[in-house]
């Protein structure tokens, strides 16, 4: 049976401190890691939903502000269907979105 010098059990214990605060500092770097992302994926959640509650708005009256701004000489029977079109486009893709969107996540 081996007896355990003085100087070995120094050195194990020096390793072992080491070793514990190694464990410490990576302990510490994945819990700052974790609650980064956690407070990116709030944020994402947030931009998302304040995208689709002013977004749709937003767009719909850049569009008919452009169209009469910028095209006030299109045909009267026309009209309408100029605004159709991609009004109709933008309310299928919030339709959509609105759909996936959960709030349960935040």
């Amino acid at each position: 049976m081996k007896t355990i010098t003085d100087n070995e059990l120094d050195l194990l214990f020096r390793q072992t401190a080491q070793r514990r605060k190694a464990v410490e500092q990576i302990n510490r770097q994945v819990m700052k890691t974790v609650r980064r992302d956690l407070r990116l994926k709030v944020l994402r959640k947030w931009a998302k939903l304040l995208g689709i509650c002013f977004g749709l708005p937003v767009m719909i009256v850049l569009y008919i502000y452009l169209m009469h701004t910028y095209m006030p000489d299109l045909p009267q029977w026309g009209n309408i269907m100029y605004y159709l079109l991609p009004l109709g486009t933008l309310a299928v893709f919030f339709g959509k979105n609105m759909r996936d969107f959960s709030l349960s996540d935040m």
